[in-house]
């Protein structure tokens, strides 16, 4: 068994920034960041076909997108 009472002790704050961006451009757009279908691409001429740079929960889990994907898959 480990003794741990030498260790250490201090706190952590951890928030939770999943689908972050997304959920920020949905208040910007007065859309609720839990049920809109948001997308944020990149522009094309800056990656060659444009590239996910956030995607709100309902998307992904709708159409499957994940982030950095391209417009093509």
């Amino acid at each position: 068994m480990l003794d741990y009472s030498k260790e250490p002790v201090n706190d952590y704050f951890l928030i939770d920034m999943k689908s972050f961006y997304s959920s920020v451009e949905c208040v910007e757009r007065n859309l609720d960041p839990l049920t809109a279908e948001l997308v944020v691409m990149s522009r094309a001429d800056n990656t060659g076909s444009g590239l996910t740079l956030a995607v709100s929960p309902t998307a992904k889990s709708k159409y499957g997108i994940t982030n950095v994907s391209r417009p093509r898959d």
